[in-house]
């Protein structure tokens, strides 16, 4: 695998993956090797890459929220994915599948909303044990239903069935604890964190990510810069 030629994602562009509709194979460790070889042949091309850190002067939190709807072909269950920066450092990330199957995107968004609004409520807490201040953080999901719920008072039946990620998420925006805004999603950096996309947008939210190689001594503007750019 040292001369191999490297590959610029780890995984092909739109795929999805699932325990049926296919014909086994006889050999299940020749798929498995297959993978392992894109992934190394990925980490080939990135072995001088680290999370860039650098000095904040803006000590705010913002978030980056989203979900793929129903990806898993086997249960339908979603995948959320979040980010969290501290001033322009990233310092939690997630990517994981929902544990019930969501009835709408918007379900699925908002429960994306719920596990970030946690993080973000768990760090606020660390960094009052530590004396820092900051302002109202913020969260930008790319479903419009999902803010509109956040910020609407009104209880809708269809969202009985996720009633405390509602009024959890709920309270803390009323309370100003946080803010939830609509992002466009080509702007959405979590997205990387819940589907396989091109080579492009993919090296774009990895550099929106601070994950960058050692090497490259031109990482200009903030994230929140990039995240319009």
């Amino acid at each position: 695998m040292d001369d191999s030629k490297p590959q610029p994602t780890p995984m092909t562009s739109g795929l999805k993956l699932t325990a049926n509709g296919s014909t086994s194979i006889p050999d299940p460790s020749f798929y498995r090797s297959i993978v392992v070889k894109r992934i190394l042949r990925y980490l080939q091309g990135t072995v001088t890459h680290g999370l860039h850190f650098r000095r904040a002067t803006n000590l705010t939190l913002m978030a980056f929220s989203d979900s793929d709807w129903g990806s898993d072909l086997d249960d339908r269950k979603s995948t959320t994915g979040y980010c969290v920066y501290f001033g322009n450092n990233l310092v939690s990330w997630s990517s994981r599948k929902q544990r019930a199957v969501s009835r709408s995107s918007t379900e699925a968004e908002y429960r994306g909303l719920a596990a970030v609004t946690t993080e973000i409520v768990w760090i606020q807490s660390l960094l009052s044990e530590l004396q820092v201040n900051t302002a109202t953080p913020t969260i930008y999901c790319d479903n419009l239903g999902a803010v509109m719920l956040a910020a609407n008072p009104i209880m809708h039946s269809r969202t009985k069935h996720f009633e405390l990620d509602l009024y959890f998420v709920r309270d803390k925006v009323l309370t100003r604890a946080i803010q939830v805004f609509h992002l466009p999603s080509q702007f959405q950096v979590a997205d990387i964190l819940t589907k396989s996309i091109t080579g492009l947008p993919f090296e774009s939210f990895r550099r929106k990510l601070m994950v960058t190689s050692s090497c490259d001594i031109s990482l200009r503007g903030d994230v929140k810069d990039n995240k319009v750019s």
